[in-house]
């Protein structure tokens, strides 16, 4: 389950009530009663020192314990590029690239899953992800 809240807005300066506009949102997963799973990796944290290749993350992947997986948790101390491979739902797959520099949670549909998990970058990271296979 994951529960919280982001909020934000300007910085308060002395005197000043401009700009005064806030926001706050609650974080929630898609399924309001938390999430079921399968398999998970476990949180995993490594000392990643790889700046020009991408590193395949243990545990997620064909022959690995997740093989599709639904949920990633990511954090990072340092900009890493983190490559997602993913079912396209039309029996191939896509694969993007997202930089990161902090957290990332992503939910991912079953027809969209994620297949393999990649790293590039210097830095500390920890990871879970998870599954139903």
């Amino acid at each position: 389950m994951l529960t919280g809240s982001v909020s934000g807005g300007p910085e308060s300066s002395s005197g000043s009530t401009f700009p005064a506009a806030t926001f706050a949102a609650v974080l929630a997963l898609r399924e309001s009663s938390g999430k079921s799973f399968g398999c998970g990796t476990g949180v995993v944290r490594r000392t990643v020192n790889s700046p020009v290749a991408y590193l395949t993350l243990d545990g997620v992947g064909e022959t690995a314990t997740v093989t599709q997986g639904d949920f990633l948790y990511f954090k990072s101390d340092g900009l890493m590029l983190l490559r997602l491979t993913q079912d396209d739902g039309a029996g191939s797959t896509t694969v993007q690239v997202v930089p990161v520099h902090g957290l990332v949670v992503l939910e991912f549909p079953s027809s969209r899953a994620l297949e393999l998990l990649e790293v590039q970058g210097t830095g500390q990271i920890e990871y879970l992800v998870t599954g139903q296979t």
